[in-house]
Parts: C-alpha cells; structure tokens; sequence
C-alpha cells in the first residue's frame, strides 16, 4: 500500500519546484509529461513531494518548534554554537534568522509547487480524475497559506492564471488570507474523495475538514471572531464517517515501519517516507542522541536538541506516552523521553567524551551546555538496520490524525460552554485509549496539557502556545515576558528586499 503511491513521489525529484519549463524536464521527455493527461500523477508529485519539507530540522519543524518549550537548540561546547539557532529558543530572533527564512521560503515553495501543477492540471481535458487532483493541490496549497498566516502574519500571493510576472502578487493579511482559505476549502471538500477511495498517503475529504478545523479553531487569535461551533462540525465530519479509529498503540504511530498501523488506525494524512527508495525524513533520532549511543547503521550521533524543563514538568512519568521500552535491546534506550543514565545496547552504562557518566538532566544553558544536559525526545523510532546514509528515518509522519480531532473538538465545546462534552471527548483519548485516570474537572490548563501529552513533536505546539495565551510566557532560558508582538515571526529580510510592498510585522526593525 505504501509504495504505490511513492513511487510516484519519487518523481518529484526529477521535475524542479520552481519551473516546469526548465530544460531538465527535457530528460524525461518534459514536453510530453506536462501535455499528456494520463502523466497526471507526474504533474502534481512535487506538490506532495514538498509536504517532507514540513520535517525540516532546518527550517520548518526545527525552526517553529524551536520558539516553544518543546524543543530547544542549546550551545554545547564548541558544538551547536548557532545564534539563530539559539535566538530561536530565547525569542531574541529577528528579520535576518536565518532558520525564520528557510520556513518562510519553505512555504512559499509549497504554493510555487501547487501553482505549477494547477497551471498544467487546468489545461488538460476535464474529467473527474484531473478534478479530484486538482482538489488535493489546492489543499496543499491552501495548507501552506495556513502556515504562512498562522505564522507571519501576512504573504504574497499569486493565483496560478496570473501569469504576467512583471506585476507584484496581492499581499495578503491575516483576516484576507483566512477568507480566502475557507473559501477555497469548502469548495474542495465536495470534490475530494474519502480515505476508502484513494491510496494511502493522498489527501482526502478528512484532510480538507481537518485543516478547516485548525482554521477556525484559530480563528479567533486570527481576526477577534471565535467559530467554536464551526470547529465542532468540522470535527463531526471527520468522527461521524467512521473511516478512522483512535490508535489502542500509542506507540505503534511511531514505529519505523508505521505506515500500515497508521492507515488501519489514525491517519487522516501522513506524509509518507521510505529508506528503500531514498525517501527519508526526520533527523531527529541522529541530532537528539549523545555521540556515545551508537546502535545498529547508526554510528554518527550528533548529540544536539532536546526540550525543556517547562515542557518535562508538565507530566505525569506514569503516562504510557511519556515512554516505551519495546526497542530497548535494539536501540539501548526507550523512546519518548530520555532521562537519567543512558546504556548501550548490551546495557553497559554509557559515558560523555570526557568521561563523565551519561546522565540527561533536565536543566541546561542554551550558550553553553554540557553534553549531558537536557531531556531528549525520540518519538519516531529509528531503524537500527537503516541504510539511510544521512540517518534519516524512514517513519511515515503522521500530519494529521483522528486523536488531535477528537482533542481539538474538545477544546472547541469547552471554549462554546459544553464542559460535559467536552470532558466526554477528552477522556476518550485520555483514558479510554490512553490509560489514564480520568478528568472529573477540566480547565483550559489541562486541555493544553493533553494536547502536549499526545502531540508533542508532531509540529502544534507554537500555535496551540499561541492559542492558550503562553507562547509569551517566561521560562527556563527565557526568563522574561516575550513582547506580544514576536507572536507573529519576522518576515525575512530577503522577502521584502524582493517586493517592495511587503512590509515588516510590527515590531522588529
């Protein structure tokens, strides 16, 4: 099931993200790729090509996970010494960061891509299978516009028929651009079609509801208008379908081999990778694990990120997705959160370079740690047998599932007044699936939490901080209130330098 549709990603790296005009496209017969129908397949391949993007260390998921208390780029010596990296952590960050630019670009890459592909999709004759692709590119789009709004604050944008590049793109704001992306949502939610009728992997009706349902679940930080009710029945769709089951193992979404587990279970969307075809995503195992924790192919460990004390106190250690042991004879360490002495795979107790003994702790500086400090996270289990030769893991990334659904429906009724609803669809997760002792009471605190406990490294955290009113709030390393205005992200210099009728968010010089 995975590999039908990869191999047909895999062509993305043939056809370049910025021109399909270019003469590489000569190679494989461009001309005829981009005229014929029946390569529809080829033509929007870069648009879910770039949805990998998403798990950049150096861009998107390393640079906006980086601004909260869930992950954080500590100087450790003479290594890891980044001031963009670290400004990240401290919310010194400013115009010229240069991790803010690669997100920025990265998704304005994403709408380049899309419109590529509608510009081809649109000439060729219709039909019901051009139609339905159509629809998937334009979520992917209108899922980049998302991130760009959520995040900036403000973009540029140009529809794919306006081809006359010599006039500058519309901007648009905040208020304009969720307009806009609602609009485009509804129109392509009737078009799509549901999990049962397309391959794993390819965006469906689910997909478009769930990114509807993020939209107005932040509507109100967006434009001052709450839609508490129109989150729900975006949610409803989803839960009401009964295409999709909340996971009884956690841990199985998160195995190297997780994509049959996820598409019999939890996957509305997932960004699908694979070792075997060099399609290969998160560097998180390499750069989180100390240099000493070699275990099967996996010899260069980079030792570099790892979360925060506000992020560790918030836990109950008892919770079954604080950690799993199921690979430790594999790997020498549990996944989920690595605290305490670290052993090898023969369970030998590991030491640090000079000798000390390999004890993660919670505390840590972000200007100079040592090489023991700070928790790690090791969510996506790495393939101790991989042949990635840059260490990247081959697990599919689940970008959106049936529980952070369920999560968000109950943040929607609580916020509407419905507790009891609320607590019914939290507890669901919690402690019918979860194991956990269930809430009698519920506070806004513990839904953040809860969404913490579930989702945490799969890329929210920035924008539910945002939502529950804690993205400013002080913490370790950032010992003072974050001005309001650094809620929204700079806009690259390299941006407005390129458009003079982009301006800077309020605030940076």
């Amino acid at each position: 099931m995975k590999k039908i549709y990869i191999l047909v990603s895999a062509l993305a790296l043939i056809i370049s993200s910025c021109s399909v005009k270019e003469e590489i496209l000569d190679e494989v017969n461009g001309g005829n790729v981009v005229t014929d129908n029946k390569n529809v397949e080829m033509i929007v391949a870069p648009a879910y090509a770039y949805l990998r993007d998403l798990n950049s260390r150096s861009g998107v998921w390393g640079a906006l996970l980086a601004t909260t208390d869930e992950l954080a780029w500590p100087a450790r010596g003479a290594d890891w010494v980044s001031v963009d990296y670290q400004t990240l952590c401290t919310h010194n960050y400013k115009p010229t960061n240069i991790y803010i630019r690669n997100t920025w670009n990265s998704f304005m890459l994403g709408v380049t891509r899309c419109n590529v592909a509608l510009q081809y999709l649109s000439a060729f004759p219709k039909s019901e299978k051009t139609d339905v692709y159509i629809a998937e590119v334009r979520f992917i789009r209108a899922l980049c516009m998302f991130k760009l709004a959520d995040n900036f604050g403000k973009f540029p944008f140009r529809e794919y028929t306006e081809t006359d590049y010599s006039k500058q793109p519309t901007i648009y704001n905040r208020e304009q651009a969720v307009e806009r992306i609602i609009k485009e949502i509804n129109e392509i939610i009737p078009v799509l079609k549901n999990k049962s009728e397309v391959p794993y992997g390819r965006v469906s009706k689910a997909a478009a509801q769930m990114l509807l349902a993020n939209v107005y679940l932040n509507h109100e930080v967006y434009t001052g208008k709450a839609k508490w009710q129109e989150t729900i029945k975006a949610c409803d769709d989803i839960i009401n379908s009964n295409l999709y089951k909340v996971a009884d193992d956690y841990w199985g979404l998160f195995q190297y081999d997780n994509a049959n587990y996820l598409q019999s279970t939890e996957s509305i969307l997932s960004v699908i990778y694979d070792e075997t075809n060099g399609l290969t995503g998160l560097a998180s195992p390499s750069i989180t694990l100390h240099y000493s924790q070699k275990f099967g192919t996996y010899t260069s460990l980079l030792n570099g990120c790892c979360t925060t004390p506000a992020f560790v106190d918030t836990w109950d250690v008892n919770d079954k997705r604080f950690k799993d042991t199921r690979l430790v004879s594999q790997l020498g360490f549990n996944q989920g959160l690595l605290i305490g002495q670290q052993y090898s795979t023969a369970g030998v107790a590991l030491k640090t370079r000079t000798g000390d003994p390999l004890i993660y702790t919670k505390n840590f500086s972000i200007s100079n740690s040592k090489e023991e400090q700070g928790v790690r996270i090791v969510k996506f289990a790495p393939n101790p047998a991989s042949t990635s030769p840059g260490q990247n893991a081959g697990n599919d990334f689940p970008l959106y599932r049936l529980s952070d659904t369920y999560l968000i429906r109950a943040e929607a009724k609580f916020r509407a007044g419905d507790v009891a609803g609320a607590l019914t669809d939290l507890n669901y997760i919690r402690n019918t699936k979860r194991g956990q002792p269930a809430y009698t009471s519920l506070d806004l605190g513990k839904i953040l939490n809860e969404r913490g406990y579930e989702l945490y490294w799969e890329g929210n955290r920035r924008t539910d901080l945002i939502r529950f009113n804690k993205y400013t709030a002080p913490r370790a390393e950032k010992n003072f209130e974050t001005p309001a205005y650094m809620v929204l992200l700079p806009i690259p210099i390299s941006a407005i330098e390129a458009n003079p009728n982009l301006t800077q968010n309020i605030g940076y010089n």
